[in-house]
């Protein structure tokens, strides 16, 4: 009679528990929202609404948004040698940068005929000033060489790639840059925020001159370069009328034709002797540029970018809908191409997260009606998405974007979100079964998980919190995880603390089976369970406290048994691995006096090279690489915020630009495919070096 009298008490039976629960239930926040009609759905509309709001007002992009703090000085010598340029131009610069008010590094870099100086500065500190500081200690130098140009000073902005484009065809140079000019100031229009071109060479007036008719005419080429300088030129002549009208001397000539009829020399019979007598002038391009081909034909390249606070899906969308408007009035023969997108990566990411999402709401919903009460597991089901909802609104509010690394983030939450519901909900229907009423088992629920569900939250954002504390650009990107991973945590705590409470209590229903085969399944398995519960799982957890110094030992063993096989390098260690590339970059370098047609023959043996692997691996048939760029004039590379200006190319020095498909799409692996590459390139005289190299992800830094 005892025993029975103390189970009673312990299912609620007493004379005291009915005062017990009108105490629980109206004492408390907890309890006032589960007593409540309203304040539960009214607090879920909110964090649904201020989700909806984030999702449609956050920026997605492809990195966090982190700032680049350097500002480049760059002085052009025309003539200078890169020794030349060091110790004329860089070592007078440097020591009156170096010392500025919170500088971390300064870089030089000298080419022939450039000097360019990169100063970075402490993150965080204001760039407006610094680059006035900046301008202000180059103004003060005297001492640079008297036949340099201007030092151009300049604070670098950080955009990202969206695209890129490359046009192509067996048309005149000048006709390709029309069709790739008119490209590039439509995507502006658009909202595209920056388009790069690359392969558009400069206009020239050419004008050659032999020298015997030079002698014949007692001229040098000084002079006739000076005569054409004299007749070509446009400047202002000041204004009359108090400054209402102004006056210029227009004479520009823009053209080789006009060009020709400059006067040379005059006599005194009234015979004149013009540049068409004595030269052939003609209209070309600027020789020493860098070009682009695509498939031995003349292409150009734009590369479009965009502002940090600009959307990349948004303006990817205006780029894919662009190009299929363009095409159709482009001639047949002239080909634009898209490679390199990087919202590609994004794109897959979020759908990752949907497919996961959609996934693990599935068979969360299986565990959850096999074990759980079908309301209370619905209510938990639901928990899920609006928490989800809550999370962006908090990203929104924070000045967080959808990114890589954010998507990533809520990945990882995806797990997390569901513990904290299942952990109340279950309780709650315990305590229901135990004799309690709806509110009062929704309320006691909620208020016993309260403290360990709460620590399990602060320990688990104790976990993730001190990645805010490192420094430097991988700091600022990898800030997006802590801050996703607390605001999905927040956002879980007050869903099912402050509305789960409340839709227990008002939807929570006593199962009614009207199916007496489903009601027998049920029985039958829940009664299974509660024999394995209450049978062999709960003799070894008290097994496991009554020799708890021994479970400590196994813990601690296996602890020990793990950290030995990072240890001895079992099993080996990588912060952020680096996947499967699928850009590879070659340069190539000949020797010095080498013709560019000799360094284009050798890129084309290149590319053919890297052409023959694919069909000899894969069969005619395969689509391996998507595209393959040749730049002629300059080495490709990832560059980290280095820039090799224009007139740093040579003739002997070349690039290409190889895509292949996803890694995931394809059958042979990046090495293995350059492994391959290398061992078919037959290499041409003249050639001085050749790399190849895949392009690694990841965030820069160490």
């Amino acid at each position: 009679m005892a025993n029975h009298g103390q189970n009673n008490e312990e299912l609620g039976t007493s004379s005291e528990r009915p005062s017990q629960q009108i105490d629980d239930v109206n004492n408390g926040p907890i309890a006032f929202l589960a007593n409540h009609p309203t304040a539960a759905n009214l607090i879920m509309a909110l964090m649904i609404i201020v989700g909806l709001w984030g999702t449609i007002k956050m920026n997605a992009q492809f990195l966090p948004s982190f700032g680049i703090d350097v500002v480049t000085i760059m002085v052009e010598w025309p003539g200078a040698n890169a020794e030349d340029a060091d110790s004329s131009i860089v070592q007078i610069i440097e020591p009156e940068v170096r010392f500025l008010d919170s500088v971390k590094k300064v870089q030089s870099t000298s080419y022939d005929g450039l000097a360019r100086v990169s100063i970075e500065f402490e993150p965080g500190t204001d760039m407006q000033v610094s680059l006035g500081e900046v301008e202000a200690a180059i103004s003060r130098l005297t001492t640079l060489p008297q036949d340099s140009k201007k030092p151009q000073i300049k604070r670098i902005v950080r955009y990202e790639t969206i695209a890129r484009l490359i046009l192509s065809g067996p048309l005149p140079e000048m006709a390709l840059k029309g069709y790739a000019k008119r490209i590039r100031d439509e995507l502006l229009k658009r909202g595209i925020d920056k388009v790069s071109v690359f392969g558009d060479r400069n206009e020239e007036i050419l004008v050659e001159v032999k020298e015997q008719i030079l002698r014949r005419f007692n001229l040098s080429l000084e002079s006739v370069a000076n005569q054409i300088s004299l007749s070509s030129i446009d400047l202002p002549s000041g204004n009359i009328g108090q400054g209402s009208r102004q006056v210029r001397s227009l004479g520009l000539l823009k053209n080789a034709r006009d060009v020709a009829k400059i006067e040379v020399l005059s006599f005194n019979d009234g015979n004149k002797v013009y540049l068409e007598d004595i030269a052939e002038v003609n209209e070309t391009f600027e020789k020493d540029a860098p070009v682009a081909l695509r498939n031995n034909l003349p292409a150009i390249e734009l590369h479009l970018q965009r502002a940090i606070d600009s959307d990349a899906l948004e303006l990817a969308e205006i780029v894919t809908v662009y190009l299929s408007e363009i095409k159709e009035s482009l001639p047949e023969n002239v080909m634009l191409e898209k490679f390199d997108v990087a919202t590609n990566l994004l794109q897959e990411r979020i759908n990752l997260l949907l497919r996961n999402g959609i996934s693990g709401l599935i068979i969360v919903a299986l565990i959850l009606f096999i074990f759980l009460n079908g309301s209370v597991a619905i209510w938990v089901l639901i928990g899920i998405p609006v928490s989800f909802l809550a999370a962006l609104g908090v990203m929104f509010v924070t000045g967080q974007s959808i990114n890589m690394i954010s998507l990533f983030g809520l990945i990882m939450a995806l797990g997390i979100v569901v513990d904290d519901a299942i952990v109340v909900g279950e309780h709650a229907e315990y305590q229901q079964k135990k004799g309690l009423t709806p509110l009062s088992a929704a309320v006691v629920g909620a208020r016993r998980m309260a403290a360990p569900v709460i620590c399990a939250s602060l320990t688990t954002i104790c976990a993730f919190l001190p990645l805010i504390l490192i420094t430097g650009i991988i700091g600022q990107i990898i800030a997006a995880i802590p801050m996703v991973i607390v605001a999905v945590l927040v956002a879980s705590l007050i869903e099912c603390f402050f509305v789960l409470p409340g839709h227990l209590c008002h939807g929570a229903v006593k199962n009614k089976f009207k199916n007496s085969y489903y009601k027998k399944l049920r029985s039958n398995f829940e009664d299974n369970f509660s024999r394995f519960r209450e049978g062999s799982f709960k003799y070894w957890v008290g097994l496991s406290i009554r020799w708890r110094y021994v479970t400590l030992s196994i813990t601690v063993t296996l602890l020990i048994l793990a950290l030995g096989l990072v240890i001895s390098g079992r099993i080996n260690f990588n912060f952020f691995p680096t996947p499967e590339a699928d850009k590879i970059f070659v340069n190539v370098k000949m020797l010095a006096g080498t013709s560019k047609k000799d360094t284009i023959a050798m890129l084309g043996e290149v590319e053919r090279a890297a052409l023959s692997v694919a069909t000899k691996k894969l069969g005619s048939d395969n689509s391996l690489i998507k595209m393959i760029s040749v730049k002629v004039g300059v080495p490709v590379s990832l560059g980290s915020g280095s820039v090799t200006p224009k007139n740093a190319s040579d003739e002997v020095t070349g690039g290409i630009i190889v895509e292949l498909v996803t890694a995931d799409k394809r059958t042979i692996r990046a090495p293995e495919f350059i492994d391959l590459w290398k061992e078919e390139i037959n290499k041409l005289a003249g050639l001085k070096s050749i790399t190849i190299q895949q392009v690694r992800g990841g965030p820069p830094g160490r």
